[in-house]
């Protein structure tokens, strides 16, 4: 499948933690847009680091983020909140917003310091709710409903922000089964009918080679292989990275690779 336009392209990052061993090391990429980018390996490849490169949160050591032939660094807090948003893997809250206010937060940049809050922006923020089903949770404290209950308003959030690129670092992981193949359907609509591109940290193989168009295969910090999910998983790459020899079958469906350990 061919995509129309480079989004991001991720020149020979480095980056290191208060200056130890590379944290990553070398890293390149293009996404464009439509596509699902997922990046998986092992605990410590690098995962979590490289979407906080992306998002703007940490500063690569060495190499350049471009996002539409921009440079990240050029650009401002608001101008990146306006292009970027990002689902965390950790969505506790410390205070006790309710979740309805916990989406609208996803308006901030767009909220001008003299006019304020439109009508447009409470309709965005209920109709990313209606799209997640998290609408009856509108009135409830954020800080007491279930993970995935939670995970689903922060997803809310990430859409009313109306990104053109979405990150997610393990979105599923405290979703039960259904809400995550739910979850995965309607960001696969996304990516068709409304133009937005995603890179998706999955710890879960099968998940990441069902969802994803290309799939990162980090290790100890660096890319070990960057292709389709028939490209990146496989047994030799597998076991190369995880240490263990995988079994592996199509999906019944998708003719993707399922992993069997």
């Amino acid at each position: 499948m061919s995509f129309p336009e480079t989004i991001l392209k991720i020149e020979n990052i480095d980056f290191s933690y208060n200056g130890n061993q590379k944290t990553l090391s070398n890293i390149s990429f293009s996404v464009s847009r439509g596509e699902l980018l997922g990046v998986v390996g092992p605990n410590g490849s690098g995962k979590t680091t490289l979407l906080k490169i992306v998002s703007g949160i940490l500063k690569p050591n060495k190499g350049n983020v471009l996002l539409l032939n921009q440079n990240l660094n050029n650009l401002s807090i608001e101008k990146i909140a306006k292009f970027i948003s990002v689902v965390p893997q950790d969505t506790w809250v410390t205070f006790s917003f309710k979740a309805k206010e916990v989406v609208f937060m996803g308006r901030l940049p767009y909220i001008s310091r003299l006019k304020g809050e439109t009508l447009e922006d409470y309709q965005i923020s209920q109709k990313a709710m209606v799209k997640t089903q998290s609408l009856p949770l509108s009135e409830k404290n954020i800080q007491k409903i279930s993970g995935g209950e939670r995970q689903r308003v922060f997803i809310s959030k990430a859409l009313a922000q109306t990104p053109q690129l979405l990150l997610l670092d393990e979105f599923t992981s405290h979703l039960d089964l259904n809400y995550k193949y739910e979850m995965l359907n309607l960001l696969k609509k996304a990516l068709k009918e409304e133009g937005l591109t995603i890179i998706s940290v999955f710890h879960d193989l099968n998940l990441a080679s069902i969802a994803s168009h290309r799939l990162i295969l980090l290790n100890e910090g660096e890319i070990e292989k960057i292709g389709t999910p028939q490209e990146v998983l496989n047994e030799e790459n597998l076991q190369k990275v995880y240490g263990v020899k995988p079994i592996l079958i199509d999906h019944p469906y998708l003719k993707v690779p399922q992993v069997i350990m």
